[in-house]
């Protein structure tokens, strides 16, 4: 019997060895092709400088109608205005607020008028600017506002010294909004979210979400499951946030997520039997998770409702988005067999149906994403017509206009939901976005969504700083205002002036060019950067990291099959003609865009911690296209030169952990640090292990990488068949 089962173990050791050599052939053909492909596609980044459009005037969003006059206006330091005497404080403190100015109310032949005009749209605003004197017309008080924020976007973008022009101007969308994930360990400061509320509402937008999942809000009802271990954002902080927001007519959102995304509350003692999973669930073979609640388990609305009332007296909004994506398990563990019976769908809606009832009795209007109504369009007609469908997509090629156009017929209310590409990304995915939140706000106005919701997420440890995304919230602005402008928008103009205060006009360029590096990589990766996937699989052998990495691309077309189907052709003909990762093309665009960033000299409070940020985020790229290359080449390195490659990428890893800890805390609460970087503290072990091993005998060497490639073919077999 021991003979037998030892004749076996050779046999299989024989066998993964020689199915290792074959996989890796088969790798090495198509690394070839790849190396053909290199020279029919073109890895230069679009410039920043070509959304510049200095013909425009430097004002986003830009408005319907502008017409221009002679001359040009500055305001008088002492600024007399008028407005009705209900709008007096309102106008009076915005005035104040823009430098330089003394604001007096007078009852007539003010320099500034503000004039009441029954026939402008609620949210629009006519405002006329001549050498002499300035007049807002409005209807509403939000309509005046946006008036108001337009003369302040023009004072700072022409230093006082604005074109005279008249500008009507109203939005295409009723909702203009933004979603800022602060889940994904980075939970920002009051501070931090003050000033994203700020820039947003000098874009004009009017909603403002902050997604909450796990204990990134800190919960009264259970303080023990999060009291020492996070940081999450206050009551009393939502409240001041809130404050400021009605202020500048944002309306801030409830968000939390109620049935999918509950990983953290289902990894404690107190909850984990609330899994529809408790034994866990494989997303693509690959992840390990336990992350959506047994909908059919009374204590799982008890517990949503408990969350709820814990949360929404810090809100004044008359909305409540309680999510219900991605619920990954529902239906495959225990609710099995009443899916067989009912339909997933019908699953899903009951649990819906039951949630609709507890948040229609606080007065609130439900809001959810769509992604699972899409796939089971059966319930769409059964949903209560008072929630708002939120359609989310953040590729360039979404089916916006498909989706609109089934919404809009079943005559459901709902939000387009692209994205501002920046998460998995690093430095952002710039031609992306534009094309994501383009499609979005066209395709919206089109079948008459009831507004944009630009989401801004952080998964995989949130590892883009904040000014990253700045680029997609001046775009989703503009479009979300007025939507067929992308042709127009002077966005790096903008970007210069008004967002990061650079007076050479260099920041916006370099900002929307660092969004362009993963033209240097094998193909246009769907929702991520190939480089940031790299940081996943660490230093992977390259047959099981190719491996791992088409599990990944055959999950993510898997998850696409039933929401986006049409983009599936899309992902498989970018993978059809990839190329190499061009390393030394990277590494000299990168050197350049390090160059110019010593160079640039901002006027923006925080200036000096955005060139920061941006230069330890090209550390990060760096450090991602090393082990990219390491992966690639390990097979034909010299031991010296493969000592060389793993000394770089630990000093690189180094610089930026160390860096990374200062930055953080400059915008965010101390909570969740440690967990963002893990991956990175587990590469530098594994580059200390690698290492270490190198500076063994030759034996113990050689004896390692056998076991090495049986472990990878072991491993491509598994993927293989789960």
């Amino acid at each position: 019997m021991l003979l037998f089962l030892s004749v076996l173990l050779i046999i299989l050791v024989l066998f993964l060895y020689l199915y290792y050599g074959i996989l890796d052939h088969g790798f090495r053909r198509e690394e070839k092709k790849a190396a053909a492909n290199a020279g029919k596609q073109s890895a230069q980044p679009v410039s920043g400088n070509s959304l510049r459009n200095d013909r425009m005037l430097n004002l986003l969003p830009v408005p319907y109608k502008i017409e221009y006059h002679e001359g040009s206006i500055k305001l008088p330091g002492k600024l007399t205005f008028q407005v009705d005497a209900t709008l007096k404080d309102q106008v009076g403190d915005f005035l104040e607020g823009l430098p330089g100015i003394e604001p007096a109310w007078v009852s007539g032949g003010a320099f500034f008028r503000c004039v009441m005009d029954a026939s402008i749209p609620a949210q629009g605003y006519r405002l006329i600017l001549n050498p002499g004197y300035a007049v807002i017309n409005y209807s509403t008080g939000q309509g005046l506002h946006y008036g108001l924020v337009t003369v302040k976007v023009l004072m700072q973008n022409y230093q006082n010294n604005i074109p005279c022009v008249t500008i009507t101007d109203s939005p295409d969308l009723e909702i203009r909004g933004a979603m800022l994930d602060i889940s994904r360990n980075k939970v920002p400061t009051l501070a931090t979210l003050m000033g994203i509320a700020g820039l947003l509402a000098d874009l004009k937008y009017n909603h403002l979400e902050l997604y909450i999942e796990g204990f990134s809000f800190a919960y009264p009802s259970f303080k023990p499951l999060w009291e020492g271990s996070e940081t999450p954002l206050t009551g009393n902080e939502i409240k001041q946030l809130d404050a400021f927001c009605r202020e500048n007519y944002i309306d801030l959102v409830p968000n939390q997520n109620s049935l999918g995304h509950m990983a953290a509350w289902l990894a404690t003692n107190e909850y984990q039997d609330l899994a529809e999973c408790p034994d866990g669930f494989r997303l693509m073979g690959l992840i390990k998770m336990k992350t959506t609640l047994d909908p059919n388990d009374p204590r799982s609305l008890e517990l949503v409702t408990r969350m709820t009332d814990d949360l929404l007296p810090n809100f004044t909004s008359g909305y409540y988005n309680v999510n219900l994506d991605e619920p990954f398990e529902l239906g495959v563990g225990k609710n099995k067999k009443l899916a067989r019976k009912k339909g997933v769908g019908q699953v899903y809606l009951d649990y819906v149906l039951n949630l609709h009832k507890m948040v229609t009795a606080r007065d609130k209007k439900m809001m959810m994403w769509c992604d699972i109504a899409l796939k089971h369009p059966e319930i769409l007609t059964q949903l209560p017509g008072d929630i708002t469908l939120l359609d989310w997509g953040y590729e360039a090629e979404y089916p916006f206009d498909r989706n609109g156009h089934k919404l809009d017929s079943a005559g459901i209310s709902f939000l387009v939901c692209p994205g501002t590409s920046s998460w998995t990304s690093i430095t952002g995915r710039t031609a992306n976005m534009l094309g994501n939140i383009e499609n979005a706000a066209i395709s919206g106005k089109k079948h008459h969504a009831k507004g944009l919701l630009v989401t801004d997420w952080g998964d995989m440890g949130h590892w883009q700083y904040l000014p990253v995304s700045y680029a997609g919230y001046a775009t989703a602005g503009a479009l979300g205002w007025n939507s067929n402008t992308a042709a127009q928008m002077p966005l790096q103009k903008f970007l210069d002036s008004y967002v990061f205060h650079d007076p050479s006009g260099l920041m916006g360029g370099f900002a929307l060019d660092m969004g362009s590096y993963n033209l240097f990589e094998e193909f246009l990766m769907f929702n991520m950067t190939t480089t940031m996937l790299t940081f996943q699989f660490g230093l992977r052998d390259r047959v099981m990291a190719r491996g791992i990495f088409n599990k990944v691309i055959q999950g993510l077309t898997t998850l696409m099959k039933d929401i986006a189907p049409d983009m599936i052709d899309t992902v498989k003909t970018r993978i059809k003609m990839r190329k190499d990762y061009d390393h030394a093309g990277l590494m000299q665009f990168l050197d350049k865009q390090e160059g110019l960033l010593k160079n640039i000299r901002l006027g923006m409070a925080d200036s000096l911690l955005v060139k920061d940020e941006y230069s330890n985020a090209i550390t990060l790229i760096r450090l991602g296209a090393g082990i990219k290359q390491y992966i690639t080449s390990r097979n034909s390195l010299t031991t010296d030169q493969e000592l060389n490659l793993l000394v770089a990428m630990d000093s690189l890893c180094s610089t930026y952990l160390k860096e990374n800890s200062r930055l953080w805390l400059l915008r965010n609460k101390p909570g969740g640090l440690d967990a963002s970087t893990a991956s990175l503290v587990t590469l530098k072990l594994q580059i200390a292990q690698r290492t270490g091993i190198l500076q063994e005998s030759s034996f113990r060497r050689n004896w390692h990488r056998f076991t090495e490639k049986l472990a990878s073919a072991a491993l491509v077999i598994y993927l293989k068949l789960v």
